[in-house]
């Protein structure tokens, strides 16, 4: 009798090694109650976040105001709130733009050799300069405003982005399907957009779940020094730079906008951990 081939195990799916992640988990559970928050925000929040009440101005938490008042008499807790949505949004739109040119500019550099050398040479002068420096100048000469504000992340980041995106097509540029693609007479695009950058997406992901978390600190220092998006708009910076001068007698300005914060930089960092393992082909399959 001939003995039976060992029964190969099937890979398992991308959700369930993502569900099995404790780390992808309890950033999710973190990052996602901020995110439901800036969803809910005119259904949750308690205030008008914009109302001025100087008869409780700099107000201790309370019944009524749960995480206090500023020195505007406004709602900190419902400030927070509608200042998620401003701090997400800033966020999400830094990923979308970061992603999408750090994409194009890196699969270029990479795939096309004589661009290599030129376009990274740009990109490596632009890493030069510390990134929140280069943002707070962009932002300082462009002037405060939210669009400013995405305008000036999206520069100083896409460079960082499309480093990630050429070393993903400098190995995949060379894999036996593109030489294939080649070889059946595929042109230049069809082979980047078919075959080359989808198969260089999986850094790149990883990347820009960091850089979602950058630029929400990013936000937040920009418009701490006033470059930002510009008040009364409620954002997490713009809530702690009202609260600077007052930080001995209403601690509770600066602290909760700082926790929620801390609580979405944090989810996001444990994300993409948890992506970067998961989207790994050299993990193994059980990543509990």
């Amino acid at each position: 009798m001939t003995a039976e081939a060992p029964a190969i195990a099937a890979p398992t799916p991308l959700w369930r090694r993502l569900l099995n992640h404790r780390s992808f988990m309890v950033g999710a559970t973190l990052f996602g109650a901020i995110v439901l928050m800036a969803l809910l925000a005119d259904l949750i929040a308690p205030h008008d976040p914009l109302r001025n009440n100087f008869r409780y101005r700099l107000g201790e938490p309370n019944d009524v105001h749960w995480l206090g008042t500023d020195r505007a008499g406004r709602d900190v807790l419902s400030r927070i709130i509608h200042g998620s949505q401003v701090s997400l949004r800033i966020g999400l739109m830094v990923v979308l733009i970061t992603g999408v040119c750090g994409a194009v500019i890196g699969g270029l550099a990479g795939y096309f050799r004589h661009l290599d050398n030129v376009v990274m040479r740009v990109m490596d002068a632009m890493m030069a300069f510390p990134g929140i420096l280069l943002a707070i100048a962009i932002a300082a000469v462009l002037g405060p405003s939210e669009f400013n504000a995405v305008l000036a992340l999206s520069i100083t980041y896409t460079p960082r982005t499309a480093r990630v995106a050429r070393a993903a097509v400098l190995v995949v540029r060379e894999m036996p399907y593109v030489e294939a693609a080649r070889a059946v007479g595929a042109g230049h695009a069809r082979i980047l957009l078919t075959h080359v950058l989808p198969n260089g997406l999986t850094p790149l992901i990883v990347q820009l779940s960091y850089i979602f978390a950058i630029a929400i600190l990013a936000e937040a220092v920009l418009s701490f020094i006033g470059v930002g998006p510009p008040p009364p708009l409620p954002t997490f910076g713009n809530i702690i730079a009202d609260g600077r001068d007052f930080v001995q007698e209403a601690p509770w300005i600066c602290l909760y906008p700082g926790l929620a914060i801390a609580v979405a930089v944090l989810g996001l960092n444990l994300i993409g951990d948890g992506l970067r393992d998961a989207l790994d082909p050299r993990m193994k399959v059980d990543l509990r």
